[in-house]
C-alpha cells in the first residue's frame, strides 16, 4: 500500500497542476493523508491481469481515488453530513467555503474521467469500458442513489436488507469497481464474475467495518468525525444489528470473498487475500 501511494500521490500532483485556485482546492483534499484501499485494490486485481501496464494502472488509480476524493468532499458539505472533518484536517467548505468546496469536487469527478480518456495503454474499448464502470458506480444507480437513500433513512428505523442496500451502493460498488478496473481485456467470463463476487462482498465487509470504527475508535485515529451518525440521526449495521454481529457479518463477508477468489487457483491472489483480510481488521 504505501508503494502505492507513492505512485499515486505522484501522480495526483502531476495531474491536478497548480496553475490556479480551483486546482489548490482541489489538491487540498486530493493530497491529504489517505489509505488509498481503493487504489491498492486496482493495483492488486491488475497484477492478475497480464492485459495492463503499470503506467495504466497508476492512471487507472488515481482516477478512483480522486472520484473517492469527490464523493468525500460532497458528504461532507452542509447540506449532506456536515461533516467538520476529514482525513486529519478542516473539510474542504470549511476550508474554502462551501460553493468552492463543490466546484473543487465537481472538477475531480471531471479530472478521474478526462485521466483515464488521456491514457496511452489503454486501448479504446477498454477506456469506454473504464469510463462506463466508475460512471454506474457512481451515478444514478450507484454512489449518488446510495447517499440519496442514506440521507431519506435518516431519523427512520430500518431493516437489515435496506442498510446492506445503503452500505452497498454508498459505499461498495467504487471498491467492487475498482477490483474490477483491475481487470479490464480480462476476457474470462468465469474469472470477472468472481472477481465482481469478490468486490461486492468486501465492498460490504469494509463500511461495516467503518461503523464499527466509528463506533468504537476516536477522532484523531480514524481522522473525521466520530460522531456524525449519531449527529445525523443515521442507521448504521450497529444500531441494526449491533455491534458483535455486525464484528461477525464483517468478517464472514471477508472470508466469503477469499473463498471465491480462491476458487480461481491463481498463485498470484495473495496479495488482494491480504487487502481483503486489512479491510475487515483494520484499526483505522
Amino acid at each position: 500500500m504505501s508503494q502505492v501511494r507513492e505512485q499515486v500521490y505522484s501522480n495526483i500532483d502531476k495531474k491536478i497542476g497548480n496553475s490556479n485556485s480551483v486546482e489548490e482546492i482541489m489538491r487540498y483534499s486530493a493530497m491529504a493523508e489517505s489509505k488509498m484501499i481503493r487504489a491498492a485494490l486496482v493495483f492488486a486485481s491488475g497484477k492478475l491481469n497480464k492485459n495492463l501496464s503499470s503506467k495504466s494502472l497508476v492512471n487507472l488509480s488515481t482516477s478512483v481515488e480522486l472520484m473517492h476524493t469527490y464523493s468525500l468532499i460532497h458528504d461532507d458539505l452542509p447540506s449532506m453530513d456536515n461533516d467538520d472533518f476529514r482525513r486529519g484536517k478542516e473539510s474542504s467548505h470549511n476550508k474554502f467555503g462551501e460553493a468552492n468546496a463543490i466546484l473543487a469536487g465537481d472538477a475531480l469527478q471531471s479530472l478521474s474521467y478526462e485521466i483515464i480518456c488521456d491514457d496511452e495503454g489503454l486501448t479504446s474499448d477498454e477506456k469506454i469500458a473504464a469510463i462506463k464502470l466508475l460512471a454506474s458506480s457512481c451515478g444514478k444507480i450507484g454512489m449518488v442513489y446510495g447517499q440519496y437513500l442514506d440521507i431519506k433513512s435518516e431519523s427512520e428505523s430500518i431493516d437489515e436488507k435496506l442498510i446492506e442496500n445503503i452500505h452497498t451502493l454508498k459505499t461498495g460498488k467504487l471498491i467492487e469497481c475498482s477490483i474490477l478496473l483491475g481487470q479490464l481485456g480480462n476476457s474470462k467470463k468465469n474469472a470477472k464474475d468472481a472477481f465482481k463476487t469478490f468486490g461486492k462482498k468486501i465492498g460490504l465487509a469494509f463500511q461495516i467495518t467503518d461503523d464499527i470504527l466509528e463506533a468504537t475508535s476516536d477522532k484523531e485515529t480514524l481522522g473525521k468525525d466520530i460522531n456524525s451518525d449519531l449527529k445525523n440521526n443515521k442507521s448504521t449495521y450497529i444500531s441494526v444489528l449491533g455491534i458483535k454481529k455486525a464484528i461477525e457479518k464483517s468478517k464472514n463477508l471477508t472470508l466469503s470473498a477469499i473463498s471465491d477468489l480462491e476458487a480461481l487457483n491463481s498463485k498470484d491472489n495473495n496479495i488482494l487475500i491480504e487487502l481483503a483480510k486489512y479491510i475487515s481488521y483494520r484499526e483505522n
